[in-house]
């Protein structure tokens, strides 16, 4: 049965790759971000604008009637000492990436019934934060958390949450991401560093069909797991993890990402 399936950042990246994905299989696919495209189908906004969304959301429930899936895929991703970090940066950032995703659930649950989906796009970083990413990782760490207390607070309507944590994926994320170089003595050159570390393994990272892919899939199951970790690294990472102590773990991931060698 055609569905109803609306994402945010749905223009580029996963989202675009999803978008695809599910208009090969039939489906009505709305997609919002800022950016402006000659297309019925797309709505330009940012999420991090609560009106506008309630606005842009109100439109498509009206049309249609119903939303089937809603795919919060909408955020951008920061480098940096914490210290040092502009704030209003971070605030832009905990308000696309976080505040966005609530504001397009809230805006999208009146439309949704039962066996709707909501699929939140959380990152594998919520669960393996690494130096100088700390408020990206703070802001998709809550994203987790907020689905984890969806999940039991839609559960008695019918209604199936879940989180994508994806590993590596390799779209012009990275290239977009704030990078803030701002440093100081406490610090001398272990931001850059780390970040040279990081992106030098760009070309090694999923590709972003195969990570949209599988993302598919998985909201193609009847039932939604609390959440999904995409890459086989990093679900064997977060399984090592479970038996290993947290200072041991820091201690091991600030050796290998904090710009030190």
């Amino acid at each position: 049965m055609n569905k109803v399936v609306v994402i945010t950042g749905g223009t580029s990246g996963i989202g675009l790759d999803l978008k695809n994905l599910f208009e090969k299989n039939g489906d009505t696919v709305l997609t919002i971000s800022t950016r402006a495209l000659d297309n019925p189908n797309h709505f330009s906004c940012s999420v991090s604008d609560e009106k506008s969304v309630k606005q842009v959301v109100d439109e498509i429930g009206q049309k249609y009637g119903h939303i089937d899936i809603l795919i919060n895929n909408a955020g951008f991703g920061m480098s940096g000492i914490c210290e040092l970090l502009p704030t209003e940066q971070i605030k832009n950032l905990m308000d696309v990436n976080y505040m966005g995703t609530i504001y397009t659930i809230q805006s999208a649950i009146k439309f949704m019934g039962k066996g709707s989906k909501i699929v939140n796009i959380s990152s594998a970083m919520s669960l393996f934060p690494v130096p100088f990413r700390g408020i990206y990782a703070s802001a998709k760490s809550a994203v987790l958390t907020l689905s984890f207390e969806l999940k039991m607070e839609l559960q008695p309507l019918g209604i199936e949450v879940t989180a994508i944590c994806p590993g590596d994926v390799k779209t012009n994320f990275t290239k977009n991401r704030i990078k803030e170089f701002e440093t100081n003595n406490r610090y001398g050159e272990r931001l850059q560093k780390a970040t040279e570390k990081s992106d030098s393994r760009e070309d090694k990272r999923m590709s972003s069909i195969s990570c949209a892919t599988k993302i598919f899939k998985i909201i193609c199951h009847k039932k939604l797991k609390p959440f999904y970790i995409i890459g086989a690294k990093y679900r064997l990472l977060y399984f090592a993890t479970r038996f290993t102590p947290k200072s041991m773990l820091l201690n091991i991931t600030n050796k290998l990402y904090g710009g030190t060698k």
